[in-house]
């Protein structure tokens, strides 16, 4: 009895150190997106949404609707472009916008993995087609 209840507490020690480690590694962001917007196939209308970052895996769930995905993402390259605010950066092609990099801090992002097919119907979009969206309450601070 005495093993069976010691075996029961490492494991669960053991559950919720791995919990916290893994809920310290996500990074969420809670934005107002002001068009529709795509990630992969899936599009989103305008609305608030919940980024979620952990590890490789992007987490989406809309706040003011049903809509959420799960996607892989990939270390960006470069610099956050708002400095060390967290920001989401969508391209403009032509009418769609999509979104393509999530930034918590100056050197920590994540862009998003999209499949190149060798005829893309998406020309490439110049940097004033970027579109840099704060969270909410990022301003409020400031």
């Amino acid at each position: 009895m005495g093993t069976t209840f010691k075996t029961s507490l490492l494991v669960t020690a053991i559950f919720v150190g791995l919990s916290a480690n893994s809920s310290s590694a996500q990074d969420v962001i809670d934005a107002r997106i002001p068009f529709a917007f795509m990630v992969g196939s899936k599009e989103f209308s305008a609305g608030r949404y919940q980024f979620t970052t952990s590890e490789k895996v992007l987490t989406i769930r809309g706040r003011d609707n049903d809509a959420g995905m799960f996607t892989m993402t990939n270390p960006a390259g470069g610099r956050d472009p708002q400095g060390d605010d967290p920001v989401l950066v969508f391209n403009r092609y032509e009418k769609t916008y999509r979104l393509a990099e999530i930034w918590n801090s100056e050197d920590q992002g994540s862009s998003l993995v999209m499949r190149h097919h060798r005829k893309s119907p998406w020309s490439v979009a110049s940097n004033k087609d970027r579109v840099l969206i704060t969270p909410i309450g990022a301003n409020d601070a400031k």
